[in-house]
This record gives C-alpha cells, structure tokens and sequence, in this order.
C-alpha cells in the first residue's frame, strides 16, 4: 500500500528516504540500492551516514537539504507536534523533494458507526478514548494548514480506510483485537480491557449480524513538496 500511495501522489519512488513514526520499521519500499538503518521510531535508507542513535522526528540530526522523500506515520504524536515535525521535515528534505504524511482520522472515526469502524465501540464505552485520539492526531484540515503554513507547496490532504482485515468469526475477531489492539486501548485500565475483550464477541454480533464483515480505518493522507 505504501508503495502505492508514493506512486499515487507522484513522490519520488527511490532516492534517500526518512521515515519516522509509529510502526514505520514494518513498512517495505522499493526503494534501490541505499542502507536501511533502523533507529526506534525512524528508519534512513541512505547512501550516506547512519542516523545518530538518539534521533527523534523532531530532531533527526540529519544534514540540512538532503533527502528525497520523507513519510511521517502517525509521528506528530499530538496537535501541538505538528508544524514541528513538518519543520523538521522541511529542512532535511532537497529542494523538490516529498513529504508524505499519514494519520489516523479520529474525527471521522467519531462521528461514524460502529457498523463502519468497528473500533468506535471502544469511544463510545469509554468516551475519554475518544477525546485523547482527538489530542493525538491532527484533523485533515489541520494537517493542510500546517503544511501551508511550513512552505511546502502543491498540499493536498485525503481521507481513505486503511484494511485491517476480514473475519468471518467474532470469537476470531476479539482474538485479533487482544493481539493486534484498536487505537487507544492504552488508555484502559486491565479491568476495562478484560471488560472489552470479553463483552466484544457479543458486541460485534450486534454490529454485523450477517457474522462476516471487513474491519478497517479511517487515515488522513497528505503530501506536499518543498520548492526548488
């Protein structure tokens, strides 16, 4: 899907790549002949020098106009983290290079149906979820902005759902859930999380009687360039 999404957007498809945010090391790209070095949340292929152990999206310690494409996944880690991520994104990129940005869509997520996302079972048990994925992932229109207002030209920003799966059995389902989790489960306490995973089965009967169904999520989808 990635490399889809590059394609899509007309980003450079090789090159040096940054990319920086959750589960970004699971994340394979065609993208020819540079290393991959791994560093936590941050992954550099490069023909050049690693990344310093201790780089962060805010801070990569990257030379200044270097890289092709940076894609940042879910690496704002709130609102407020936003233009400085971007930032930073801008001045480790080439002059017409990339950024491609991913985040998880709470504010679509809460205003659906559960029979769309299933997850929005879990903010409409434990409302604080919801407000805190509010905190943690800019809305689209803000994501536009931010790169408006950081000098990357030609932004855009889409909503698409992003599949998780499809399941046949609710049993199966929750088994999913307790591996793979839904987006703010961390805020549960153990009580709660048994509570959910226990009462999910039952749930999701509600939600698909037909007991066949497709789980996915809304992300946000972004691009933009920095000028030559």
């Amino acid at each position: 899907m990635w490399s889809d999404l590059i394609v899509s957007l007309d980003l450079p498809p090789s090159g040096e790549i940054l990319m920086l945010g959750d589960d970004v090391a699971t994340i394979e790209l065609p993208v020819g002949a540079g290393r991959r070095f791994d560093v936590g949340n941050l992954v550099l292929v490069t023909r050049g020098e690693a990344p310093q152990p201790d780089a962060t999206a805010l801070e990569t310690g990257l030379e200044s106009d270097r890289l092709d494409l940076v894609i940042l996944r879910d690496a704002a880690g709130s609102v407020e983290n936003l233009r400085r991520v971007l930032i930073e994104a801008y001045r480790v990129l080439k002059p017409g290079g990339g950024v491609m940005l991913t985040e998880f869509d709470a504010a679509t997520l809460l205003d659906s149906r559960p029979q769309q996302y299933p997850q929005l079972l879990l903010s409409n048990l434990y409302p604080r979820v919801g407000q805190h994925l509010l905190r943690r992932h800019p809305r689209q229109m803000d994501i536009g902005m931010a790169l408006v207002k950081t000098g990357f030209k030609d932004a855009d920003a889409y909503s698409l759902d992003f599949p998780l799966g499809h399941f046949r059995d609710f049993q199966a389902y929750a088994d999913s859930v307790a591996v793979e989790g839904w987006r703010g489960m961390d805020q549960l306490t153990a009580e709660e999380l048994d509570f959910v995973l226990d009462q999910l089965p039952e749930l999701m009967k509600t939600v698909a009687p037909a007991g066949e169904f497709d789980d996915v999520e809304p992300v946000t989808v972004a691009r933009g360039y920095k000028p030559d």
